[in-house]
């Protein structure tokens, strides 16, 4: 999986050529274990809730033969950057579809400085795989293989963007395919992402390692060495963390097959459900109370989940840091009422952790908007032209916005060196009505230049005033 990899094209030796085994399709299973047992690199057998991820490096793949081995679910590359889609992903996606396995898409991410580039990537994306929302259609995904060069807190901005952004044009949540390494190093083993999914790369290992504060992983890319009927040479092995009941469901699929969920463990335990969230509205006022509702749902059979946490999350435009709001709980029929004051424009979602009787779930993301903030106006001033060493002076100006004075706002009075040189905080005060007056008596020993700051609020922007120097005679 991922960029262009010159070893991958030396991996891909064909395993059998076609014809060789007249017997191919009667035992299917057999050979795929005697090829591993055989092969000269280690290879993963099949097990039910098995799944492969592909791309133009497995060239043309017969999924019938894939079919016939078991496969249950498929990764297939789309897109790199803003500019490559790769050539196979079309026949590989209908492939598969005919052949009732599930299947989704990703993109190999190229972060980047450029100004909207996460966005610019993910609208990619989209164009060229399509809505994810038909039967069979696991969420999208994110390949986190390349930091562009990015920071830690740069590139968890630019993986926050291109989720968002992907999340609001499909109403899935994406999936985060990384090494844990990869997240540590890169990403400074955030917390702040174990919402999506995670589809873990750890090779060698009986169990994944998991990075970032996950639970658990969803997917585990277990080798890159994998031989399956239908494709030549080797492919990258997966499996799912759950039966395959619960991977229907995250296929969007009523349905399932019958046959015996994989070994190891299994989440969520309990019944999967389906989480809704419905604001009162999506253009708010600062400050306005807002009301979510929506339902907890078991999915096989249909029915309410009753007296199940909920709890509301919230991530402000711009940052990466969720935060949860006042839980609580749905009632008899599985309905839930949480309110919340909508402070800035932000992002909003709905979470059940899930307990012993039903699965955790979350809801679609939301953005709630507020209007502008208000410009502000600040001025400094002082009482007299020059001062002696150590006498008293009052500073003071005025906090407004929109001609009125700010009442109760903070500010912060610095000095510095008419020189230059680092500012020092002196003191603090308050705006006072009507006018949004402000005040500080200072004792100045020698000349001084002096600031006013005011650090804004979620209505009002921040302002800092223009300076004034102090003489000291």
């Amino acid at each position: 999986m991922g960029a262009e990899d010159p070893v991958r094209r030396h991996l891909n030796t064909p395993l059998l050529r076609p014809g060789r085994r007249a017997g191919l399709r009667r035992n299917v299973r057999s050979l795929v274990v005697l090829a591993t047992a055989t092969s000269a690199i280690a290879a993963s057998t099949l097990a039910y809730g098995d799944g492969i991820d592909v791309s133009h490096y497995q060239g043309a793949v017969s999924w019938s033969k894939v079919d016939d081995a078991g496969v249950t679910f498929a990764f297939m590359k789309a897109t790199e950057g803003t500019t490559y889609a790769d050539p196979t992903m079309r026949t590989n996606w209908v492939g598969a579809t005919r052949q009732g396995i599930y299947r989704s898409a990703y993109h190999f991410a190229r972060p980047s400085t450029a100004s909207g580039s996460a966005a610019a990537q993910a609208r990619f994306f989209v164009s060229k795989v399509g809505s994810f929302r038909h039967r069979g259609d696991l969420p999208p995904v994110l390949d986190l293989e390349a930091s562009g060069g990015l920071g830690s807190a740069s590139l968890r901005s630019w993986v926050s963007t291109w989720l968002t952004t992907v999340e609001r044009i499909t109403g899935r949540t994406p999936i985060i395919y990384c090494s844990p390494s990869f997240w540590e190093d890169h990403l400074g083993n955030s917390t702040a992402f174990h919402h999506y999914p995670l589809w873990v790369a750890h090779y060698g290992v009986s169990s994944p390692r998991v990075p970032g504060g996950w639970p658990t992983w969803t997917f585990w890319q277990r080798t890159s060495s994998g031989r399956v009927a239908g494709i030549s040479g080797n492919v990258d092995m997966n499996r799912f963390n759950g039966s395959n009941a619960q991977l229907a469901v995250l296929a969007r699929s009523t349905g399932g097959s019958t046959s015996p969920a994989p070994g190891g463990p299994t989440l969520p335990t309990g019944a999967a459900t389906a989480l809704t969230m419905t604001p009162t509205t999506t253009s708010a006022a600062i400050d306005e109370r807002v009301t979510f509702t929506g339902d907890l749902t078991r999915t096989t059979p249909l029915a309410g989940a009753p007296s199940q946490p909920v709890a509301l999350w919230s991530r402000p435009v711009g940052s990466t840091r969720w935060s949860r709001g006042r839980p609580g709980a749905t009632d008899g029929a599985g309905h839930y009422r949480l309110r919340a004051t909508v402070a800035r424009t932000a992002y909003y979602q709905a979470r059940s952790v899930g307990t012993t009787t039903y699965a955790p779930s979350v809801s679609r993301v939301l953005r709630l908007t507020t209007p502008a903030r208000t410009t502000t106006a600040l001025d400094l001033l002082k009482t007299k032209a020059s001062v002696a060493p150590g006498r008293s002076l009052m500073i003071y100006g005025h906090l407004t916005a929109g001609g009125a004075g700010l009442a109760r706002q903070p500010v912060s009075y610095y000095k510095r060196s008419p020189g230059g040189g680092a500012w020092t905080l002196v003191g603090r005060s308050r705006s006072l009505a009507p006018t949004g007056w402000h005040s500080l008596t200072v004792h100045p020993k020698i000349s001084r230049v002096w600031k006013v700051v005011y650090g804004g609020t979620d209505r009002f922007l921040p302002r800092t005033s223009a300076l004034m120097s102090v003489h000291v005679r």
